[in-house]
């Protein structure tokens, strides 16, 4: 039996690789970690996305601005994707915006596509869904209350 290793990637991913030849598809060990490893490397570019994004987005005394153009939902808001699959009780996902991003992926489906980034509450993953998409399907949190993005962002022009 072959045993595993973690090295981390110039960009700051930390991938998994054979222990013996330090290679993530290894045929000599017949170990394949390179879809779990295209994973790693994503989210590591979607935290630097996000950090980058923020950078531009300081102003001279470094305090942060939100990034986000009037008529989208702003960075920190709480948001819901209703649970449509007939379970029963419902189990939505809920999370909160952290930025706005051109996803780059090209496993995505979303991919060249402009998407929210959003980290959801239950386990912290980070995910990306098109603004569009968002702005008809989701829900959004105010004043305690969830309410369709669609119904939040025309209150919001007003």
């Amino acid at each position: 039996m072959f045993d595993i290793d973690t090295i981390t990637t110039e960009n700051g991913a930390e991938i998994t690789v054979c222990q013996d030849h330090q290679l993530e598809l290894c045929n000599k060990c017949c170990m394949d970690f390179t879809e779990m490893n295209q994973e790693a490397i994503s989210d590591t570019n979607k935290v630097k996305a996000i950090s980058n994004a923020n950078k531009r987005y300081t102003t001279p005394k470094g305090e942060l601005r939100d990034p986000i153009e009037p008529g989208e939902i702003r960075v920190g808001t709480e948001v819901q994707m209703p649970d449509r699959s007939g379970r029963n009780p419902p189990r939505p996902l809920d999370g909160i915006i952290i930025g706005i991003i051109e996803e780059t992926d090209d496993k995505s489906e979303y991919c060249g596509e402009i998407c929210y980034l959003i980290q959801e509450l239950v386990d912290n993953e980070m995910m990306t869904y098109p603004v569009d998409w968002v702005h008809d399907e989701w829900l959004v949190k105010l004043d305690g209350m969830f309410i369709p993005a669609s119904q939040f962002l025309a209150s919001a022009a007003k």
